[in-house]
């Protein structure tokens, strides 16, 4: 097949840290944060602090506000003005009360207010200009029209937003019932470089023209309503602002959202601050964001994912699973649990170094694969009993050996420090299969092609002699792995399962004819098609439900990467390309990069490659699941198809994976709002069934997310060439 390849380039990744009371934060008290250069400092009542090369040092002085204006860190301490200049604090000019605020006009006139009045720097002192109402809190001023002053504006709490009118100086009203203004709690203002005022209340975000043209905030795409607590302009234009729903940007014209969970411990921001380079800091009650931006690829970042990959997630003998952490979004802490699923997560991972290795040549990808694969082998050899396949194994000196489910595990009989579980799915086959094909294609060497041919020829055969079904040590078929052509097809209660098995049998069988050459499993594979019609049971295998249920959409897609890759009957494959384009048209809607890439692979129609490539350079870095919050905004769509069969309304569209619970291709990425029940109205016992919508529990920032989730659709991307860097 001739390919288009996507060659994304270089994008900006985003990443953060979180400065809480252990860093000497004292979080819910800190009065303003400001960057000199990028040193950020950080204004709270018993000090000074400086943050700089991931370090914190205090710094003896009273600091109540901090400014950040035209390339200078300036700095209210009690009633006076003062600069900061590395470190070091240089009283500029004193007045009868607290300074609140400055502004350094677009003519480059200085502005300040305290509590009680407005100045303008005249020479080298400030001249006191007019006194200003209650609660005044924020001051933006155009230039300096010396004859009248309508181009100062400033912001109270009580008494709204006014300018200064007159050769008599007062300040004019600009009420919300007889102008555009919003609210009458201004909370901050800003100028930009049109000379536009722009305006944040506790009701939300407009613009002023300075005249009699607003444009409100209600109007803004997306934007939410809600309290706006500050606001930041950058020399270059860009914008960024605190809400009570987290931090909005404004950048190339695109409004964009870090919400709580990935990059906020708490919704309100109440300060921000941005650096030369882009670096932003944000206040909340609970710690404060330092996100940081820089420029890669996405290969870098795949390997960025290996390295996390190595370190992190990777137990026993070379098995893939979840991390668990013990310490809030610290990937370093925790521990690798056993899974239920260890054949799968490990076949997937495999398979992403089997094509990394083809693409690179890099040895390291190599011996990935080679371990992963080895792993995988021992999962049938453990069990005694011959094609049967074990989900996961663990050793005494695991915390859980010996729990669980007694009559599913089993010692190993000439091992007793070791442990298996039964109890097989058709999702650890699944894995099994589609690993070995790929490694025996891609990796083996005579000897390895020859052991997995060995492998998959016992699994198979066991399938067959067992009419269809996995059979545990115990004598009777596990509950999952059921392939039987009676049941699939003529009994009710599989009728959900049946598009999914037949798709998966059809896909082992194929997969073991490719790799021991013998003819008695094609003749299987034919005889499933002729006589009891598992292709028609592929022509839709998928079954819409509202997109509710995602525990097949990966195995599917899983699946019919070998049975299209094996099958040589074009007839036969075209039946199959009717399954995976119906499938992947009703899952589409998820810009899935897997999904979109494994389709691409498969077929000569357009997969949306870029909306792949975009998903994945939306991934955060650290595969952190963390709490997600999304309601608040305006662009998200509710569906409630699902509601009539019981499950609460979700999106329709997904949010962008920098925004969603991450999940792995088996959980549901419609999710708006999880593990935020502190902050939003989430019936937890809906929502949250674990059942019906994988993937969208146990967002609290405690478990981390397997890196195959990215690995696998971007070397499986680069190997069939639609991806190109």
């Amino acid at each position: 097949m001739r390919k288009n390849t996507l060659h994304f380039g270089e994008f900006k990744q985003y990443d953060k840290v979180f400065l809480t009371a252990g860093c000497g934060i004292e979080c819910e008290s800190v009065s303003g944060v400001a960057f000199d250069a990028e040193t950020l400092y950080i204004a709270q009542p018993d000090c000074l602090i400086e943050y700089s090369n991931s370090k914190t040092k205090k710094i003896n002085a009273r600091v109540s506000k901090l400014f950040s204006k035209k390339g200078k860190l300036y700095a209210a301490v009690k009633n006076s003005l003062a600069e900061i200049k590395k470190g070091k604090v240089k009283t500029i000019a004193e007045f009868d009360a607290p300074v609140v605020d400055i502004s350094i006009a677009l003519d480059g006139s200085f502005w300040l207010i305290t509590e009680k009045d407005l100045y303008l720097m005249e020479g080298e002192g400030f001249t006191k200009i007019v006194d200003l109402p209650d609660d005044t809190v924020c001051l933006a001023a155009l230039d300096n029209k010396s004859r009248y002053g309508e181009t100062v504006f400033i912001g109270s709490l009580s008494e709204g937003l006014m300018s200064m009118k007159g050769k008599r100086r007062h300040w004019a009203e600009l009420l919300p019932n007889v102008t555009g203004a919003l609210s009458q709690r201004i909370n901050c203002i800003a100028i930009d470089g049109l000379g536009h005022l722009w305006v944040g209340s506790d009701d939300g975000l407009n613009i002023y023209d300075g005249r009699n043209y607003w444009f409100n905030g209600n109007d803004f795409y997306s934007v939410p309503d809600g309290s706006f607590n500050d606001m930041f302009f950058a020399a270059d234009g860009k914008k960024y602002f605190a809400t009570d729903t987290g931090i909005i940007t404004l950048i190339e014209g695109k409004i964009s959202y870090f919400s709580y969970g990935a990059w906020l411990m708490h919704p309100t921001v109440t300060k921000i601050t941005v650096s030369d380079n882009g670096t932003i800091a944000a206040v909340t009650p609970r710690g404060i964001s330092i996100i940081t931006s820089q420029y890669m690829t996405l290969e870098q970042k795949a390997n960025h994912y290996d390295e996390l990959n190595d370190k992190y997630f990777v137990r026993n003998e070379g098995y893939h699973v979840t991390r668990s952490l013990s310490k809030y979004g610290v990937l370093e802490s925790g521990r690798l649990p056993n899974s239920d699923n260890d054949g799968l997560f490990t076949g997937l991972y495999c398979a992403s170094q089997c094509f990394r290795y083809k693409v690179t040549g890099d040895e390291k990808a190599k011996a990935n694969a080679k371990k992963a694969v080895e792993a995988m082998i021992k999962l049938t050899e453990v069990t005694g009993k011959a094609g049967f396949t074990a989900r996961a194994t663990r050793y005494s000196h695991e915390e859980d050996f010996g729990t669980g489910n007694r009559e599913e595990w089993h010692i190993c009989e000439d091992n007793p420090d070791c442990e298996w579980l039964g109890e097989t799915s058709s999702d650890e086959m699944t894995g099994h299969y589609f690993a070995y094909g790929i490694y025996y294609d891609l990796v083996a060497d005579k000897k390895e092609k020859k052991k997995i041919a060995e492998v998959v020829k016992t699994i198979t055969d066991h399938i067959l002699e067992n009419n269809f079904h996995l059979c545990d040590v115990d004598g009777v078929p596990t509950t999952w792995a059921n392939w039987e052509p009676d049941l699939l097809n003529n009994d009710d209660r599989w009728y959900y399962e049946r598009g999914t098995n037949s798709l998966e049998i059809l896909s082992f069988l194929k997969t073991t004819y490719h790799v021991t050459g013998e003819k008695k499993y094609n003749d299987v594979f034919e005889m499933l098609i002729k006589k009891h019609h598992y292709a028609m049971n592929c022509i839709q295998y998928k079954c819409e439900d509202g997109h509710v249920a995602h525990i097949d959409d990966q195995l599917d897609f899983t699946n019919i990467y070998p049975l299209l890759t094996y099958t040589e009957n074009e007839a036969q494959k075209e039946i199959f390309k009717m399954g995976l384009t119906h499938h992947w048209e009703y899952e589409r809607v998820e810009r899935s990069p897997m999904f979109n890439i494994v389709y691409g692979a498969l077929t000569n129609n357009s997969c949306d490659i870029e909306n792949a490539a975009k998903s994945l350079s939306e991934m955060n870095l650290d595969l952190i699941r963390w709490p997600a919050y999304n309601s608040y905004r305006k662009d998200i769509v509710w569906d409630t198809e699902q509601e009539g069969t019981g499950v609460p309304a979700q999106l329709k569209y997904p949010v962008e994976y920098s925004a969603r619970v991450l999940t792995h291709y088996d959980g549901n990425p419609f999710v708006c709002d999880s593990g935020a029940e502190e902050f939003v109205n989430i019936n937890s016992k809906t929502v949250n069934r674990t059942a019906t919508l994988p993937g969208t529990s146990g967002a609290n920032g405690m478990r981390g997310m397997m890196p195959y989730i990215y690995l696998l659709p971007y070397w499986m991307g680069r190997y069939h060439g639609l991806l190109g860097d």
